[in-house]
């Protein structure tokens, strides 16, 4: 399988490169793909440092860029995605990287339905709030399983429909802030990603990423 390598500060992380696909279903999915979002928060991971002990979550993983860079990083990390090709794919990034199999876990998550979802200390997510249809489900999903002093981490590009998404996020007691992190990595355009902090408003201050 066609491989490539891409750059993540210290870390340099292989990824299986999909045969093309064509959209999934009936949602909107990019899963194959691998974006500037999802590199800019991989990017942010790697400058954080040591998560040992940290219980990860990334929704909508795809390729598992992020989930596995947290995991390299010491983090015992679920995947998850709709997309059962896309879990396929991320446990072979797991395997290209020699993360530990007992650190990772892979979950297919409908966030219409999320039965059986647990808490996490931190919530990863790049690019999944582009679609308004989505907004409602994955809001009330990061507010049920962000644990009481978590955090979530979405990178996302600006635009109109993830400044409403934030917006509902704050109307159900969350409190957001943003870090941009420019990428300049080759093989992707360089571009300017925002990195949306998101807390519950009385633990704003009592987590350290």
């Amino acid at each position: 399988m066609k491989q490539i390598s891409v750059p993540i500060g210290s870390l340099n992380i292989r990824l299986p490169v999909p045969p093309e696909q064509t959209e999934s279903g009936d949602r909107i999915s990019f899963w194959w793909g691998i974006t500037s979002a999802a590199v800019a928060l991989s990017l942010y991971l790697e400058r954080t440092g040591d998560l040992s002990g940290e219980r990860v979550i990334e929704l909508g993983c795809g390729l598992g860029l992020a989930g596995c860079t947290a995991a390299l990083l010491g983090a015992e990390v679920t995947f998850t995605d709709y997309v059962e090709a896309a879990l396929t794919f991320a446990r072979e990034t797991c395997q290209l990287n020699d993360v530990p199999p007992d650190n990772v876990r892979f979950k297919l998550l409908d966030w219409d339905e999320p039965a059986g979802v647990e808490t996490f200390g931190l919530v990863l997510g790049s690019e999944i709030a582009y679609d308004y249809f989505t907004h409602g489900s994955l809001v009330r999903l990061i507010d049920e399983i962000l644990a009481l002093n978590g955090t979530a981490l979405l990178a996302e590009r600006k635009r109109l429909a993830v400044s409403r998404f934030l917006g509902r996020l704050i109307s159900r007691g969350l409190v957001t802030s943003e870090t941009v992190v420019p990428v300049a990595v080759p093989g992707f355009p360089e571009q300017t990603i925002s990195i949306f902090r998101i807390e519950r408003n009385d633990t704003r201050q009592s987590h350290a990423l």
